[in-house]
């Protein structure tokens, strides 16, 4: 169970909000992705851009949350200076995640997805793919603040 953000340090309780923040994101995403597409596929396209271009914008806060002078990451190392391999790992998957997603909105915008140039279950697949990729890293960032704070900094609240 989670502590009540009074409980928590400011970089700890902020980086919980832009946790909660990108969970949504991916969400949104993941129904948009999942809306139907069929004779429609110009409207979902521009459903699931608008949803892409949220969780970029989510990704760049949590980037900024967790490795700004004083964020979560810099807390982390000094509170438990042994995680410090785990959060350069988390930190240097950052460049990857953004470029990905970055990738995901120019095609988007680009692409005739339905065509052969990207057919719909492969754009599908591909955004599903790039959603784990998220999902990985936010697992493993819930694992790192585990065991800095024991504490679950969950991501639906």
């Amino acid at each position: 169970m989670a502590p009540d953000h009074d409980d928590l340090t400011p970089a700890l309780s902020e980086a919980k909000r832009r946790r909660a923040t990108l969970h949504d994101a991916l969400v949104h995403l993941e129904i948009a992705i999942s809306s139907p597409a069929a004779r429609r596929i110009p409207e979902w396209t521009a459903l699931v851009t608008k949803e892409v271009i949220g969780v970029r914008d989510a990704f760049e806060q949590h980037v900024m949350v967790t490795e700004k002078p004083g964020g979560l990451y810099e807390e982390i190392i000094m509170r438990a200076p042994r995680l410090d391999g785990t959060v350069r790992r988390l930190k240097d998957e950052h460049p990857g995640i953004a470029e990905k997603v970055q990738e995901m909105v120019t095609r988007l915008e680009r692409a005739t997805i339905g065509g052969p140039e990207w057919p719909l279950e492969d754009a599908r697949d591909d955004l599903q793919r790039f959603i784990g990729t998220v999902i990985r890293h936010r697992q493993k960032g819930a694992d790192l603040v585990w065991e800095a704070y024991n504490v679950d900094i969950g991501g639906t609240e």
